[in-house]
């Protein structure tokens, strides 16, 4: 016991200690290696996740994942063991604790016991710290530290996200629901709000880790059939009868921020229509554990939209019958 306090007081008379070099991941970043809280165990990379299933077809990579020390980030595994975001320490598993009370206090079968180096701060992005005498003691039965990622994820999971209702002009104005060639089609969401187009926002604690997750758009992608995307920033501006008061259908404005114009008609498509579809691009950027992330998602709805060109009307000087002349059906 002397032997233990006098190692202390070295310890403690050294003042900070910088942490030795952490062993580098690919390309000398930081480690590649997600430890287990509990048993310090390497449990996975820390990486890219294409195969996430929350992302519902997205195209952005999970990002941002780390480990963090009071706002600033630190490598999640060193040569003094793996971060713990609950003690601040990198924690290393020992057979016995060290500590002030002595060993003779009875402790639980399953009670985990584990050295702890105390990080007091973080320069240039390496933590500075001393090794603590008294142990990082887990007894069975405290709640267990979830993987932070893992928490994320099922908070994510349980927040309501709904494919937004598309608005089109003037195909939800004409009699027979068609847009028309060269005429400007508006697209908006008819039913914005927090589960459509965000923001949203929830907060959890699961498994011992408090999540907070934050949802925006970040943008919505109108596939309008042929191959013609259209990307839009908001929920797009909803087109009524008065925009199109007393005006011809060349006369008619564009969309001020989400709108196309159709070169040729559906006639030749699938069932001789456009299928309009708008995917909103989500990305939930969440914390908690001393950690963060973002996890990207999106969301699908799609409509069909036909769309005919204009029928030349001829009248005849004479004053025979007005004759419609019909354009051939081609598709070549």
């Amino acid at each position: 016991m002397l032997r233990a306090c006098l190692a202390t007081l070295a310890v403690v008379a050294s003042g900070v200690i910088p942490l030795p070099a952490a062993a580098a991941g690919p390309g000398g970043g930081p480690p590649a290696c997600d430890v287990d809280v509990v048993t310090g165990q390497c449990r996975m990379e820390i990486s890219e996740d294409p195969d996430d299933p929350l992302k519902e077809g997205g195209t952005e990579p999970v990002s941002r994942t780390g480990c963090f020390f009071e706002g600033r980030q630190v490598p999640c595994r060193t040569a003094d063991g793996f971060f713990d975001a609950a003690s601040g320490c990198y924690l290393t598993p020992v057979d016995s604790p060290s500590t002030l009370f002595g060993d003779g206090r009875p402790y639980k079968p399953g009670t985990k016991f584990y050295r702890c180096w105390k990080i007091l701060d973080v320069v240039g992005g390496r933590p500075e710290g001393i090794e603590r005498f008294e142990s990082v003691i887990r007894e069975p039965g405290e709640p267990a530290t979830m993987d932070p990622r893992e928490a994320a994820r099922q908070v994510v999971a349980t927040m309501n996200f709904v494919a937004p209702h598309l608005g089109l002009s003037p195909y939800v104005q004409s009699a027979t629901r068609e847009g028309i060639v060269n005429v400007p089609i508006w697209m908006w969401v008819t039913d914005p709000g927090q589960t459509t187009t965000g923001p949203q926002t929830k907060r959890a604690t699961l498994g011992g880790v408090t999540i907070e997750a934050n949802g925006t758009v970040d943008r919505i992608e109108w596939s309008m059939g042929g191959g013609k995307v259209v990307t839009c920033k908001g929920a797009g501006t909803p087109f009524s009868r008065a925009d199109a008061a007393g005006k011809s259908l060349k006369d008619i404005a564009d969309s001020p921020t989400c709108g196309h114009r159709y070169q040729k008609t559906s006639r030749c498509e699938k069932s001789g229509t456009y299928q309009v579809s708008a995917t909103a691009y989500w990305n939930v950027h969440w914390t908690g554990g001393g950690m963060e992330g973002d996890i990207p998602l999106d969301f699908t709805r799609s409509v069909p939209l036909r769309v005919t060109d204009l029928r030349p009307v001829l009248v005849d000087p004479n004053g025979d019958p007005v004759k419609v002349i019909t354009p051939p059906r081609r598709c070549a």
